[in-house]
Formats: structure tokens, sequence, C-alpha cells
């Protein structure tokens, strides 16, 4: 088993594509296929479902994902260890994100970071939302964005709420009918996550107390995935409104709002460990949030 072929894996996974994991990569498709393709005969299971338009998971990949993703933090905290050791580790902040927030918020903080600070380096690890605080409190990464999970070693503070919004193809019936009702939502087929997905969960517990079953048609792991297939008409979603911003301006999406009962807040978080606080390169880093969404103070 080979760092490249666990590499692959990884970022086939999060693009939710062979050719987008391959243009990431910087190689080949090819490369990418093979890669993977070596890696299901050594382990003896498929990890993914192929489409015509993208790869998931399968139950075996969902299994090898998280060891996947230990292997490669322990391999790049390795190549850490020496630069640390030369007095440089000062000027480098590691930081874990989930998929969506990686993509959509972080990009504007590291910006920031690199036009503050240029002297700091980021070290950016994409995982899901429960991965983010295991690397926090273990000590694997300085920072987690997530969605709020609690640990009493991590320093947990709220950055923001937002939306979960209702996406629909801007011919959809919803788009002229205003505020739509949640018994409505259920005819409809939906694309949604992963049931370990905390944006699942939320969308569950409105369904729970409507007291209505929604019609799951479709289930994918991947933000853009779901973006994609609604503009194809596949179905209606639910997605974070600083996600889909971008498609609503070009017209390929639209959002229709809920009744207020059925509004779903969802809350970005930073995560610190407790030892963590006091580095100068993580303390960097909560100016720029600071500066940026100025919903809590940086204490001295």
């Amino acid at each position: 088993m080979e760092f490249s072929q666990i590499q692959s894996f990884l970022e086939a996974e999060r693009r939710g594509s062979f050719r987008k994991a391959a243009k990431s990569l910087f190689v080949s498709q090819s490369a990418v296929s093979n890669r993977i393709r070596l890696l299901e005969t050594e382990l003896g299971a498929e990890l993914f479902y192929r489409f015509r338009n993208g790869v998931t998971l399968t139950d075996a990949g969902r299994s090898f994902l998280p060891y996947a993703t230990r292997a490669i933090y322990a391999l790049n905290e390795a190549k850490q260890v020496v630069p640390a050791n030369r007095g440089s580790g000062r000027n480098l902040v590691t930081i874990a994100s989930t998929r969506v927030l990686g993509t959509y918020t972080l990009p504007l903080i590291v910006h920031q970071l690199k036009s503050k600070y240029p002297n700091i380096k980021a070290h950016i690890n994409i995982v899901r939302s429960k991965e983010v605080l295991d690397l926090v409190v273990n000590k694997h990464v300085q920072i987690g964005l997530s969605r709020g999970l609690v640990h009493p070693d991590v320093d947990t503070r709220r950055l923001f709420d937002e939306d979960l919004v209702l996406i629909t193809h801007p011919s959809h019936r919803f788009v002229t009918i205003g505020n739509v009702d949640i018994n409505e939502v259920a005819k409809e087929p939906l694309i949604l996550y992963s049931s370990e997905s905390s944006y699942f969960l939320l969308i569950e517990q409105v369904c729970n107390q409507a007291g209505i079953t929604p019609n799951i048609e479709i289930r994918v792991d991947s933000v853009d995935s779901i973006k994609s297939m609604v503009e194809m008409g596949l179905g209606i979603s639910f997605v974070p409104r600083s996600s889909v911003q971008k498609e609503i301006n070009q017209g390929t999406l639209s959002v229709s709002p809920l009744g207020p009962s059925s509004r779903v807040l969802i809350s970005t978080c930073v995560l610190i460990h407790k030892d963590e606080k006091s580095n100068a390169s993580v303390r960097a880093v909560l100016s720029i949030l600071e500066d940026l969404y100025s919903k809590w103070p940086v204490k001295p």
C-alpha cells in the first residue's frame, strides 16, 4: 500500500470524481484510476461506486476512510517534525476543516492570514466533521473548523450562523409559490447527505418535528455533486447558503424559502485545543477570525 494510492483515494472521496482528483493532484485520470484499482486489489474490496458523473464510497470505502485519513496525517505530521526542530515550526499553523467550510469559508481566512502574516505557512487538511474534532483533541492539528462539536479539552467558539437552504432547479414549481410548506417538501424526491452528516441530522430533526418522512431518492457525500444533480432536475436538496451563492447569482439554481417554523440554522465554529491557545501562529489566525466575523474577542 503506497502513499500515492491512499492520497488518490482520499482526494477522489473529497472531490467525488477521479477526474477532479487527478486535476487536484496534477496527475492523469488514468493514474488515479490505476492507483485506486491497485488499492482495491490489495484490500480485496471495491472502495467506490463508479458513475458516469462521479464516484461515491461503498461500505468498504467508508470503513477504510478513517484509517486512510489517519495514515495520511501521520505521514504529514512526520514531515513537519524536522522543520519544527529547526525552529521554522513556529511559523506554521495546522488546520483541519470540513469539506464545505474548506471550500467556501477557509479560502477567505487563509487569504487574510497570508496578507497580514506572510511569514506564517498554513497546512490544511479537509476531512469529515467528526474527524476535525478528533484531530484537534489528539493535537494532530492546532485549529479546526467545523459545525459545533464539543470536547472538554477543546475550546469551541462560534464564528457565525447561516441557513441550510432548500435548493431547486429554476423551473421547479416551488420557485413561484413563496414560502414552501415542509409537507410539500416530503412529496418531492430529495437528494441528501449520508446519515452520518450533521446536515442530514438537522434535516431529519425538522422532518420529525413536522411528523413527515422525507422521500430520499439519492444519498451523496459531496455538496458539489448534490448541486450538479439538482441542476439536472434529479431532485431537490438542502445545502448551506454559502455553498450555493455562485449558482444563485448565475441563475442555475434557485432557493425556495421555507416557513419560519421549518428554518434550519447551522453554526460554524472554530475548535482549538486548550494547550494551543498561547501559540503565536494560532493567535494570528484567531485575530483574522475576529476581524472577519467580530463574533467574539481574542483575549490576551
